[in-house]
């Protein structure tokens, strides 16, 4: 069976609307669960999620890592495991992802990076369609 969402509208500043693979997915926390949409990103290698999110789930912060990406731009982060569920109806199936707190505040935005996320499913962007379609595949644990 799959998973199937589209792709949902966003507003440029420019005034144009794009459409992205920005999927549901709830994170796990010590006493809630906390359901978010994030932005699929396979050129991204790990899920980055804002410091706020990851205060509610009380994340300790135990050192920095530097990370960076293709911009080049340098963010000291967190790196941690956090358990998530991903699915929708009676589909549902929960993992433990690696994800990336950045410091800066500034920071708000949730990516789903390739780190433990991809190994789970096989993944198939339908960009004409503007859907995405994730197959279950027997992950690779952490």
């Amino acid at each position: 069976m799959a998973l199937s969402f589209k792709y949902k509208p966003v507003k440029l500043q420019s005034g144009k609307t794009i459409y992205r693979p920005i999927i549901p997915i709830t994170f796990n926390g010590n006493s809630e669960n906390i359901d978010i949409f994030g932005l699929l990103d396979s050129g991204s290698d790990v899920t980055i999620i804002p410091i706020d999110l990851a205060e509610v789930f009380g994340v300790k912060f135990l050192g920095e890592d530097k990370m960076g990406g293709i911009t080049n731009i340098k963010l000291k982060a967190n790196q941690r495991i956090i358990p998530v569920i991903f699915g929708k109806h009676h589909e549902k199936f929960t993992f433990k992802i690696h994800v990336f707190v950045p410091i800066d505040k500034n920071f708000n935005k949730i990516i789903i990076g390739r780190d433990g996320f991809f190994d789970q499913f096989k993944i198939i962007f339908h960009q004409s369609k503007k859907r995405i379609e994730f197959k279950k595949i027997n992950p690779k644990f952490l």
